[in-house]
């Protein structure tokens, strides 16, 4: 039977989670995931959800191409509707937005009350992910930068009271977990360069919404730039 190479984002993802009771791999899509848990020694059962047939079908289709679809519990649902008294531990959410993320973990509560190991891989909207964990009684465990054809963020999370974000640290993690990354440098760096023109952009409109928008895209900016030239390193 031939094992199943993961892309370097789904692999550092899948590293991720731990050996546990069981663990669901919300938006499966062509349920890389679960496939690689099963077939690298996850002791546990797995769960593979998508909301749309055609993902779940292919997902089903890789597990039964790499021997393991015994192995999985397939589930056509929203995010974790269908999954509610299962005995998870680990809930993986990779590959959609963060606002996206933040509603699938909104309507599943009980991820929070059982203090869930979550992994989390927000394409976009990274900031509204971490503030909205923030205000909903999750604290953010680890940040992760992955390079694969563009850097990706991996945070993981769990029940918790977490520490305030500095408005650069809503767009990178808090710089004490992220620091040390070798692509946090780089990363810094674009997501500089990003605001920087959205503030030029921005001043140079004349529309009242942009205004508005402007002073917290420029407060932005400026934390961007302290943590930037603060030179911060992990532990300090």
């Amino acid at each position: 039977m031939s094992l199943l190479r993961l892309s370097a984002r789904l692999k550092a993802i899948a590293e991720l989670v731990p050996d546990g009771i069981g663990a669901a791999d919300v938006g499966t899509d062509h349920g890389y995931i679960p496939v690689w848990l099963a077939q690298n020694g996850y002791g546990g059962k797995l769960y593979a959800t998508d909301i749309n047939k055609e993902p779940l079908r292919h997902a089903k289709q890789t597990a039964a191409e790499y021997g393991q679809d015994g192995r999985i519990e397939f589930h056509l649902c929203d995010g974790l509707s269908a999954l509610k008294g299962k005995n998870i531990d680990t809930v993986v959410i990779a590959g959609m937005g963060g606002e996206n993320i933040a509603s699938i973990l909104e309507a599943a509560p009980w991820t929070r009350e059982n203090s869930c190991f979550l992994i989390l891989q927000p394409m976009s909207k990274s900031a509204h992910l971490r503030k909205w964990l923030y205000n909903n009684g999750f604290r953010v465990l680890s940040e992760q930068l992955v390079d694969d054809s563009g850097i990706y963020e991996i945070l993981t999370a769990s029940a918790g009271t977490d520490e305030p974000y500095s408005p650069a640290e809503l767009l990178i993690g808090h710089a004490r977990l992220i620091a040390s990354d070798p692509l946090y440098e780089k990363r810094l760096a674009q997501l500089t360069d990003k605001i920087g023109k959205e503030v030029s952009g921005l001043s140079a409109s004349l529309k009242s919404e942009a205004l508005e928008r402007l002073t917290d895209t420029k407060e932005t900016l400026l934390s961007l730039q302290k943590l930037k030239s603060s030179g911060f390193k992990a532990g300090d």
